[in-house]
């Protein structure tokens, strides 16, 4: 049972327990006790289960760097091979003014698109970077929260108790 649910039970088990015409309330000591030694065993594992999640979110921005930076290095490479491309074509179009105008205006246009490609595919990785990283916090926010609710609910149980 996870924690929420075994402070239910013990939600429960209090609420049982009151007996309304004397404003008293009786609790069975032994269910209490046996409720409160599994929630005290339970918070552990929500601890570990939370600490997995800050390593998978750990390793999935650490593997969307590695695939922006293998993407931003294939469009760098690609645009390396297309400005080569383009020198040896132009270099072959030398003989006429016209085609070497022509070669030259070509190759600046793909090194700006090579250019444009690199900027767009680093552009996709950091949003989805962002987005798994935004996803993870989400997550990551709800089973704080569930936890702090837990304690809040402890806490609570414990003022009334020591009230009583």
């Amino acid at each position: 049972m996870d924690t929420l649910e075994l402070l239910s039970k013990l939600e429960d088990l209090v609420d049982e327990s009151k007996l309304h015409l004397f404003s008293k309330t009786v609790i069975n000591t032994e269910e209490f006790f046996k409720l409160t030694e599994e929630i005290r065993h339970s918070l552990p594992e929500d601890v570990r289960a939370a600490d997995r999640i800050t390593r998978e979110a750990d390793r999935i921005r650490e593997d969307a760097r590695k695939q922006s930076a293998q993407a931003i290095d294939q469009a760098k490479a690609d645009a390396a091979r297309i400005i080569e491309d383009a020198k040896a074509e132009a270099a072959r179009m030398v003989d006429a003014s016209e085609i070497s105008q022509l070669a030259n205006l070509q190759a600046k246009e793909i090194v700006s698109s090579a250019e444009e490609e690199a900027r767009s595919v680093k552009g996709g990785a950091d949003e989805y970077a962002r987005e798994v990283l935004s996803d993870l916090e989400s997550f990551v926010a709800k089973v704080s929260k569930t936890i702090q609710h837990g304690h809040d609910k402890l806490e609570q149980r414990a003022s009334g108790e020591l009230k009583k």
